[in-house]
């Protein structure tokens, strides 16, 4: 598909870029301008990164209809405090991906989930199965009531996210219970950060594949 997106259809990019030592890293940056030629973008790192440059990265561009992606070259960086801009050539044509980013990966992380049952409140620990910024699947051995609604604190390593979640199945494998939920009224900074730890992940996963 040629490139034909404009300033207005894009909510913010994302790079996948390696640093000197060759370690993948992928941020997520808003566009600051938008040429025939060049893309120059921000944004917000406070770690010290040391970016190579020119070289070639993946990018995605993710709008309100849909996720698109391509191959470019990543220019020049530049930091001023702990903002990172970056200049990148303007590719000639991207590819459709989905109507929104939401890619499951496998991954257990700690999870806690508080409903009422009755007049008494129930704490339920489990782990996740897999995980996306939609939704995510439980597992735990215990049968047990859930209702429709629940409020869920999934505990990552570097964040803690409060939500609530919707109860839409659950499956039972062997002696394993895996429920389903998709969230409700998660803040935007919590999907940001969930679609990070996604696409980690999967770069994870496919770096493994090839070993």
């Amino acid at each position: 598909m040629k490139f034909n997106l404009n300033l207005s259809d894009i909510n913010y990019i994302k790079l996948v870029f390696q640093d000197r030592q060759e370690k993948e890293h992928c941020l997520k940056a808003s566009i600051k301008w938008l040429g025939e030629r060049e893309i120059y973008a921000c944004t917000k790192y406070e770690d010290e990164l040391f970016i190579r440059t020119p070289q070639e990265i993946k990018l995605s561009f993710v709008s309100n209809n849909g996720l698109y992606t391509t191959n470019t070259t990543l220019k020049h960086t530049e930091r001023n405090d702990s903002h990172i801009f970056f200049t990148l050539k303007t590719p000639e044509e991207t590819e459709y991906r989905q109507s929104r980013e939401y890619f499951r990966v496998k991954l257990e992380e700690a999870v806690i989930i508080y409903y009422q049952n009755g007049d008494s409140l129930t704490r339920l620990t489990c782990k996740t199965h897999d995980i996306s910024a939609n939704g995510v699947q439980v597992q735990f051995y215990e049968d047990v009531y859930i209702p429709g609604i629940v409020d869920m604190t999934i505990l990552f390593e570097k964040r803690t996210i409060k939500t609530q979640a919707k109860l839409v199945r659950i499956d039972k494998e062997e002696k394993i219970n895996k429920a389903a939920f998709p969230y409700l009224n998660i803040s935007e900074s919590d999907l940001d950060f969930i679609s990070q730890v996604c696409i980690k992940k999967q770069l994870e996963d496919k770096r493994n594949s090839l070993n």
